[in-house]
């Protein structure tokens, strides 16, 4: 048994590690900057054993054997420094997962988008197929999901890991998988040049069956799958195919897909209210956006939908090309609304390059009727201002954890002041 520290021990990538460390009988500890003890996840995160200390440094002595960090944690955090002072290894969360799997059989699932819906059915796939792997997600599945289990991870008994694999940080390359899947490649976090490069890295990393998105997209199926958009057809696909490569019943198969009730985050209906529907998506990317507005005007008389950026440098890199997403939606859909939140900030040192507020100008200028709102409380004036019987709301965004609360509130405070 280790003693392992996690700081950030809050965030979707850092909570999955911590509770996989736990689960394998490691003695765990974190600190988060967000740590509020009425948070459904820190006690979840409690109800493990995993001890949550200030991001002071106070978590970690002479007696802990590594320190668990992500690329987001600055090099000045205390953590860090305490951790330098006293010689304790940092290990990134990449690297501890991988101590985890060990030499298991890996299936990594890869992308710029879908990855986490392809991860979490292929866990609860393997899962009702009596395969009982162990599953890293980076959010949760809904099957799974009811307190005290937060649902992104599940650690089976077999000899058998089914991974989300994370390009943004080039951390991917720490696996050699036994198996990949790769949903789609799309400009995000590097340009398209880097990412494939990326992307021909980690295949030529995989000994067994390499999955490719792009090979298998609009082949017709008589695949029923009960989540929203075509997109989320194209994510059930490529499991589809891997499950059939490996040579799994695909009776059962479909079956298991047919109960999948999704992943959190991903187009989950919040609640309806007053005969609107409310959505919660995690989507911060171009293309992950046009495909979450596409989905739900398939369903909706009309859109409103709102957007916080999730950081000063994604907005800034992927600035014309979210331009793009939101302008060409708008060219068939004018009669919906589209507000802009402010761009969400958790802390530590950063450029803003670009500002919400100037985000909007140029979607003015490239004629879509954008709002800048300055907070919660001005957004939920302006939907109930707009929104009618038989339309839907749309939130996206990533990272800021307001955002699935709010959702939330809407359905159940609709034009309560």
């Amino acid at each position: 048994m280790r003693q392992l520290h996690f700081i950030g021990i809050g965030g979707v990538g850092m909570n999955g590690v911590a509770q996989l460390a736990a689960l394998a009988k490691h003695a765990v500890s974190g600190s988060d900057r967000a740590y509020d003890p009425e948070s459904e996840l820190f006690q979840a995160l409690e109800n493990l054993g995993i001890r949550i200390f200030p991001q002071d440094g106070s978590g970690i002595t002479e007696a802990t054997d590594a320190v668990v960090y992500s690329t987001a944690i600055e090099s000045n955090n205390p953590d860090i420094q305490k951790s330098n002072q006293l010689g304790i290894p940092l290990l990134h969360r990449a690297e501890m997962l991988k101590e985890l799997i060990g030499d298991d059989e890996l299936i990594a699932v890869a992308g710029t988008a879908g990855k986490s819906t392809v991860t979490g059915l292929l866990g609860w796939i393997f899962q009702c197929l009596e395969k009982d792997p162990s599953v890293y997600n980076g959010a949760a599945v809904l099957n799974w999901k009811q307190f005290p289990t937060i649902g992104n991870v599940r650690k089976g008994s077999s000899y058998r890991w089914i991974i989300e694999a994370d390009e943004s940080d080039r951390s991917f390359l720490n696996f050699h998988p036994t198996h990949t899947v790769i949903t789609n490649i799309s400009k995000d976090h590097f340009e398209l040049d880097e990412l494939h490069r990326l992307f021909d890295q980690f295949k030529k990393q995989t000994s067994g069956l390499i999955i490719d998105g792009k090979t298998i997209r609009g082949q017709s199926s008589d695949l029923s799958v009960p989540m929203l958009g075509k997109h989320n057809l194209e994510n059930a696909r490529c499991a589809i195919h891997l499950c059939d490569a490996l040579g799994m019943d695909m009776d059962k198969v479909r079956e298991a897909v047919a109960s999948f009730k999704g992943i959190e985050r991903r187009l989950e209906i919040a609640g309806e209210t007053n005969g609107i529907t409310v959505i919660d998506d995690y989507a911060h990317n171009p293309v992950k956006i046009a495909a979450a507005l596409a989905a739900v005007s398939e369903t909706a008389a009309r859109v409103h939908a709102f957007w916080r950026p999730h950081g000063f440098t994604p907005l800034f890199q992927c600035l014309e090309d979210l331009v793009d997403a939101f302008s060409n939606h708008w060219k068939t859909h004018s009669d919906g609304s589209l507000f802009i939140l402010p761009v969400y900030y958790a802390g530590g040192t950063v450029e803003r390059k670009v500002t919400a507020a100037e985000f909007v100008e140029k979607l003015n200028s490239a004629g879509v009727p954008a709002v800048y709102v300055k907070d919660y409380a001005a957004l939920k004036q302006r939907l109930e201002q707009r929104a009618q019987p038989g339309d839907a709301i749309l939130g996206m965004g990533a990272r800021d954890p307001e955002l699935p609360q709010f959702a939330k509130r809407l359905v159940s405070e609709w034009k309560i002041s």
